[in-house]
């Protein structure tokens, strides 16, 4: 969260409207951050489940938002599972000469992020696909970004991103990094690029599609309105009529396996499986499909784990 509000903070102007596009929580909280600061954040709201439109977020820039000048908006939504056409909606908002910040912290290292697309400032997270504890962003920052960051000269220090330019070429940090973190981080990059960067990405995809085919075969409906805007970090589910959400969830904890609830308005709706990093592999997945269906099944709705567990290796592609 620090990189989000860090690049919030570091490109608001008191009193300036801020276009905030939302598709769920996280887009939601961008709102949040940027009012703390001053700013005016004018809302482009999609329900949870939809993914943002490059048409209607046109649209949107040219009438409501036509005088901000900063952009907001998150490429995976976790809570709802979906994931946005970053590319295609920052080509938009470079047409309308606009900056555009990107909460990039669950897709980063699973699917394509591309800050020559148009983005001015990416946010990672080392938590999600990095295979890290949480405690590190990373930024990437373009140089209209940096630009204006001088113009804005924010006077915190913790989150001052300014602090940080050339501090590479200087050999001069602002202060004390995690040391195991750096080190974890420095050595998961190196497994991504062993693997090469279209391995991983194709990984989880199949992955994703597995664990869909899977949901869907146990007779479960996918939060996102269509499979195509399911992201390949995780799937989100919501939860058979009758059936506690928080009953599965603990069954499934006891068969070994961590599955989550959602935020927001999908708390006690939702169940997701993230499969991201190391995690999007077939036997961890496998694992997850076959503790799912058996909670399931000791929740009171039935299921067969053997046609969850074939649909799941069909999807994958085995």
């Amino acid at each position: 969260m620090s990189g989000l509000e860090a690049a919030v903070a570091n490109l608001t102007v008191n009193g300036n409207k801020v276009a905030v596009l939302s598709n769920g929580v996280f887009g939601d909280a961008f709102a949040d951050l940027v009012a703390s600061y001053g700013g005016v954040p004018i809302i482009h709201k999609v329900d949870y489940g939809k993914v943002l439109d490059p048409d209607k977020v046109k649209a949107f820039l040219r009438s409501e938002a036509r005088e901000a000048e900063l952009v907001t908006m998150v490429h995976c939504e976790t809570p709802s599972g979906t994931l946005n056409n970053l590319k295609d909606i920052a080509a938009v908002v470079k047409s309308e000469g606009k900056l555009l910040i990107v909460d990039a912290v669950s897709s980063m290292g699973g699917t394509e992020v591309n800050a020559s697309w148009g983005v001015d400032v990416v946010i990672g997270g080392s938590q999600k696909v990095l295979n890290l504890p949480s405690g590190l962003t990373i930024l990437v920052v373009s140089d209209e970004a940096w630009e204006r960051m001088e113009k804005v000269s924010y006077r915190g220090f913790y989150l001052n991103i300014r602090l940080w330019r050339d501090v590479v070429e200087r050999m001069e940090f602002p202060y004390t990094h995690s040391e195991p973190l750096i080190n974890g981080l420095l050595e998961s990059l190196r497994m991504i690029e062993e693997e090469g960067l279209s391995n991983v990405y194709a990984r989880h995809r199949a992955i994703s599609r597995g664990v869909v085919n899977a949901v869907e075969v146990m007779g479960l409906r996918l939060v996102p309105e269509s499979e195509e805007y399911s992201s390949p970090t995780v799937t989100a589910f919501y939860t058979p009529d009758g059936i506690s959400e928080a009953k599965v969830r603990e069954g499934a904890f006891k068969y070994g396996v961590l599955i989550a609830g959602s935020w927001g308005p999908l708390k006690g709706r939702v169940l997701r499986i993230g499969h991201m990093g190391y995690t999007a592999s077939l036997n961890m997945m496998t694992n997850a499909v076959v503790a799912l269906a058996k909670a399931l099944n000791d929740a009171g709705y039935r299921v067969k784990v053997s046609d969850a567990v074939e649909a799941f290796l069909n999807g994958v592609g085995l």
